[in-house]
């Protein structure tokens, strides 16, 4: 008799689990060896998400009845070649921290979240904006979201209120996004750390483009940032080219990147190649940065890897070629910078 009464009490707190909503834990490791070269010098160490970006996180949603659910994301860099996190070696979720409500409306999302401008320089680029391959359309002008003289477009954006149109429009989608500085009413830069961005496109079958325009407050008028891209990309099957144009300026600096880029499946894996022209509006502070890698997928969740990639500047220009783990050894102006990479990419 106990053990009927037991069984029929587990049962019911089975039940009961099951009703309750789920919470994925979910991430993406990533360590790679380099070697980063520039005009005068060279660096050998280990590096850190050369394909995908080492995170970790929980994520979760609620069905509220009547179509309408609540969400959470909290998700957190890793500096996987240290074991240590983003913000200053310490654990933070600096990657996205959202709270949302969904329904027939689309998705109302509170909280850290990529910018809107963000997302095209990702999604366009073959290399995902990663490792020596990785696009440099989206750190053209300085510290990303730094809202000063140095700064550039934000990656990521604290204390943002995101809109999305909602999925079934037959392929179109949209997003509007608001964040707050907060700095004081009565302060001389009350603006400073505002951004406002919309992002729009239209994906259906092999076609896809999309387009965002965004504005990030400095501490003064002359230091206030706008930034803008669009792209296009159409998958083949054998081969997907992508066109991705993006543009910063901050005062009466602008640069401009074009680049051309595309994937194809070879084997049990994927080639990636991408050229790019970054043009600083009214000088010679221009270079060209051409990339070439593979990826071969072990199973659905392992990946090795390799990637070069060739940067050469005009005189006026001094970039490097570096990776998150590994910092890169300058160039002279005029010079250039190579980079080598092989690593292995797991998720779980």
């Amino acid at each position: 008799m106990k053990k009927t009464l037991l069984a029929l009490g587990l049962a019911g707190l089975a039940g009961t689990a099951s009703a309750q909503p789920r919470v994925e834990l979910f991430g993406t490791y990533d360590i790679g060896v380099a070697r980063l070269a520039g005009t005068e010098r060279s660096v050998i160490g280990v590096s850190t998400g050369g394909a995908n970006i080492s995170r970790f996180g929980f994520r979760g949603t609620e069905e509220l009845g009547g179509g309408l659910k609540a969400g959470f994301w909290m998700e957190a860099g890793v500096d996987a070649d240290t074991g240590s996190g983003k913000a200053s070696g310490g654990l933070s979720f600096n990657r996205r921290s959202t709270v949302s409500l969904l329904g027939g409306f689309g998705e109302l999302r509170l909280g850290r979240d990529d910018s809107a401008t963000f997302l095209n320089t990702l999604i366009f680029d073959p290399f995902l904006t990663n490792g020596v391959g990785g696009t440099m359309g989206f750190t053209m002008l300085g510290i990303p979201g730094a809202a000063n003289a140095n700064g550039g477009a934000p990656i990521q954006i604290g204390n943002a209120v995101s809109y999305f149109l909602p999925p079934d429009l037959g392929g179109f989608y949209g997003q509007a996004q608001i964040a707050r500085g907060e700095q004081p009413t009565n302060a001389p830069n009350k603006h400073q750390g505002n951004y406002r961005g919309l992002r729009f496109g239209y994906r259906n079958g092999a076609l896809h483009g999309a387009l965002s325009a965004g504005k990030l407050q400095g501490d003064v008028g002359d230091n206030d940032l706008t930034a803008g891209n669009a792209a296009v990309s159409y998958d083949f099957g054998s081969v997907k080219p992508m066109l991705l144009w993006t543009s910063e300026k901050r005062g009466g600096l602008r640069v401009t990147a074009l680049q051309l880029g595309a994937t194809a499946p070879v084997g049990p894996g994927e080639l990636r190649a991408s050229f790019g022209h970054y043009d600083t509006h009214g000088s010679d502070a221009d270079w060209n940065k051409l990339s070439v890698g593979y990826g071969y997928n072990l199973s659905k969740r392992t990946q090795v890897y390799g990637t070069y990639a060739y940067l050469k500047n005009k005189d006026g220009a001094s970039r490097a070629i570096g990776v998150q783990g590994l910092g890169a050894p300058g160039t002279t102006p005029g010079g250039k910078a190579t980079g080598i990479e092989f690593g292995i990419r797991h998720f779980f």
